[in-house]
């Protein structure tokens, strides 16, 4: 079964890349949607761990299709 999310990355306020993980997203999002929701969460300055701004400014954005096959299932048997 295919699993598709959308992996949100920014920058933290020391250079290192933080992801936000996002399943089952909109399909067809366009780059000035994403970049402008992406703005407003870096711009929120909502979430700091150690007094380090987690997501301080917009990286990147891509959706990933992931693909599993059952061998088998406990639950199932």
């Amino acid at each position: 079964m295919a699993k598709k999310v959308l992996k949100l990355n920014f920058k933290n306020e020391k250079g290192k890349t933080k992801t936000i993980t996002i399943a089952n997203p909109k399909e067809g999002l366009d780059k000035a949607v994403v970049q402008d929701s992406m703005s407003k969460i870096a711009g929120a300055k909502a979430f700091i761990k150690d007094e380090v701004a987690l997501y301080e400014s917009v990286d990147s954005a891509k959706y990933y299709t992931t693909q599993s096959d059952n061998i088998f299932d406990t639950d199932a048997e």
